[in-house]
């Protein structure tokens, strides 16, 4: 955390003029390494609650075992089977739901503002001592490996992971996903190392925002966490890597009327200072219901129902994505008219005023999106793990109002050229057979 992220608890609160999004009101680190975020936002008399929690998967079965870890956090602990916990969570009117995925752990919930102290205490107590029993993993695995195989044999899914391997390959892939048969093996003895080696405080941000008085929360914060081992050493969460462009591949999916078009390039991290002209550009290209892409592909040509292109971000990496869901017969001149896309982002640059729609559009859509605790809440605690500052959505606004023209211009040349671009089509075998390179399982773009 750099020193600019914090905020002292006797600074002045905030000033937040221009409408701007808050700054946090405490934005502290505990000595165990446990960070923690106060905003008050007294709308309602509740906190919104959200602990995040990075990891490493550095072997196969890793994300498998942090799923279903996340999945019997919250079935008790070492002092109180499932039902007990569930009571003590209904008497303060609170809920709390756990999840992983390949970076992190994250419990989301709320609590009554008189309670919280309580509530924290007993979320500490979980993440401390979760109830591993026989009992209580044997269900969980199973129903964790059947949502796994239903999964598998989605499109959107199978696209996913299919795009996973064309990124990173096999290996790569293998560590980012969950398989059912590693889900149907996991032990409780297994669950309790990896509880052991990632669910350490060290790292773990925790973020409150509601009717609270910040120095009264970040009091009870400390005093319910502070036992909380900060955990092992040395475990970095990894970032992805690079990877090139290249001819799309394939994915067959018999007798399908539809198709699943997934692309990909590398883009800047977030806290990459080009980040907001590559944000623009990208608003421009296909972020918003009035960019180029929306506006030829499903206003013009009807090709498509679902699609759009954004920036998928994790520590350290963002990823630029493409999405186009649309019928069989119309795969091939939908990719065409992508690519033609993506070539007259170089050719005829965002103009002026398709540059400055797209900063409003970005700087109303944030403030939008974040006006209730919840999704401030969730917002900011996505932020942060990906490695910005707690005041980042405060200078969003300022941020995008001070890109030059001539920035996004030159986003739009660097990230979105088609030869960058690598991906996958998940679709019936005749969709795709005007694209097909040989017998590679590889489709031209």
């Amino acid at each position: 955390m750099t020193e600019s992220a914090v905020t002292s608890l006797d600074s002045p609160l905030r000033d937040v003029p221009d409408a701007r999004l808050p700054l946090p009101d405490a934005d502290i680190v505990l000595g165990n390494g446990l960070r923690v975020v106060v905003c008050s936002a007294p709308v309602v008399p509740l906190v919104e609650i959200r602990l995040t929690v990075p990891y490493a998967a550095t072997e196969p079965g890793e994300v498998t075992r942090c799923q279903l870890l996340a999945a019997v956090l919250l079935r008790g602990t070492a002092h109180r089977d499932a039902d007990g916990y569930d009571a003590a969570l209904a008497a303060h009117g609170a809920s709390l739901n756990a999840a992983a995925d390949a970076h992190k752990l994250t419990v989301a919930g709320h609590a009554m503002a008189d309670a919280l102290p309580a509530v924290l205490a007993l979320l500490a107590e979980t993440v401390r001592e979760p109830r591993l029993t026989q009992d209580v993993v044997l269900p969980e695995r199973e129903a964790l490996a059947r949502r796994v195989r239903l999964a598998a044999h989605q499109p959107a899914a199978l696209a996913q992971h299919a795009l996973l391997r064309r990124r990173y390959g096999e290996e790569a892939a293998a560590r980012r996903q969950p398989a059912p048969e590693q889900a149907a093996a996991c032990t409780p003895d297994d669950l309790a190392e990896s509880h052991a080696r990632h669910l350490g405080a060290r790292g773990a941000v925790l973020v409150l925002v509601g009717d609270v008085r910040p120095e009264e929360a970040v009091a009870a914060v400390a005093d319910a966490f502070g036992s909380w081992e900060a955990g092992p050493t040395g475990e970095v969460p990894e970032t992805p890597s690079w990877f090139p462009g290249g001819p799309l591949r394939g994915v067959e999916r018999p007798g399908a009327v539809q198709s699943v078009i997934r692309l990909a390039a590398p883009a800047l991290p977030r806290t990459d200072p080009g980040y907001p002209a590559l944000h623009l550009a990208q608003l421009v290209f296909g972020g918003s219901f009035a960019s180029r892409l929306v506006t030829c592909l499903r206003e013009e040509k009807g090709y498509a129902y679902q699609l759009g292109s954004g920036v998928e971000s994790v520590p350290g990496a963002s990823t630029l994505m493409v999405e186009a869901d649309t019928a069989a017969e119309h795969t091939v001149p939908a990719l065409a008219v992508i690519k033609a896309e993506l070539e007259r982002m170089a050719a005829e640059p965002p103009s002026a005023r398709e540059v400055d729609a797209a900063r409003s559009y970005a700087a109303g859509s944030t403030a939008t999106a974040m006006s209730s605790p919840g999704a401030l809440a969730s917002g900011l605690a996505n932020l942060l793990h990906v490695g910005v500052g707690s005041d980042w959505l405060h200078h969003w606004g300022p941020l995008l109002a001070g890109v030059p023209y001539g920035a996004v211009v030159e986003a739009a040349r660097r990230f979105f050229r088609p030869e960058g671009f690598t991906g996958v089509v998940v679709a019936d075998e005749a969709a795709v057979a005007p694209l097909r390179l040989g017998a590679t399982g590889e489709l031209v773009f």
